[in-house]
């Protein structure tokens, strides 16, 4: 059980633990240099994280931190080594769950390294809907800074976009709460970069 705030798995530190999520967010990103983070995936119930030990050696490249109270299982390595050799269609899944994972997290970082930050924002509120509360309006439990690391941006820069946003009617924002009014439009600001 970890509360908001609490680190789950620290990057660069040693571990050989498989990681699934019961319930709630936790937020995985990766800690750059002077502070700045990088945010690449939310994650929640039934998500399955694999870090050190199962593919890569014991050290973690990535920190997962709760963003809501979160429940999660804490898996052996070894055991999920164990089972592949017993289950090959296990094996080939979670192989299949790696290259995906693997290939979002490469368009991702296109994306981010080739796209005008209105794009960024675009994708971000577009996978936030899509892909991670899957309603519209929806409440996000992140703060402004996190919703600038997932689009890797200053907090000022993304504020400004939002308040842009806003005004062209696009989006409406309740305190937490985001709704997207017109996700035509801001499919074309993401595919437009």
């Amino acid at each position: 059980q970890y509360n908001p705030g609490e680190t789950i798995i620290k990057q660069n530190t040693s571990s050989t633990q498989v990681i699934c999520i019961n319930k709630g967010f936790a937020k995985l990103y990766v800690e750059g240099t002077k502070g700045k983070n990088l945010i690449v995936k939310l994650v929640g119930k039934g998500n399955f994280i694999t870090g050190g030990g199962l593919f890569n050696g014991n050290v973690q490249h990535f920190t997962i931190t709760a963003v809501t109270p979160v429940s999660c299982c804490l898996i052996d390595s070894s055991r999920l080594s164990k089972l592949f050799s017993e289950n090959n269609d296990f094996a080939v899944e979670l192989m299949r769950h790696h290259a995906n994972r693997g290939n979002n997290l490469l368009s991702r970082m296109v994306n981010l390294t080739q796209k005008y930050m209105p794009g960024r924002v675009a994708d971000t509120l577009l996978y936030l809907k899509n892909d991670i509360f899957k309603e519209n309006p929806f409440k996000i439990p992140l703060t402004r800074q996190d919703l600038a690391d997932m689009s890797n941006m200053t907090k000022e820069s993304l504020v400004r976009i939002l308040q842009q946003f806003k005004e062209s009617k696009l989006i409406k924002t309740q305190g937490s709460t985001i709704e997207i009014l017109d996700e035509n439009s801001l499919l074309s600001i993401s595919k437009n970069g």
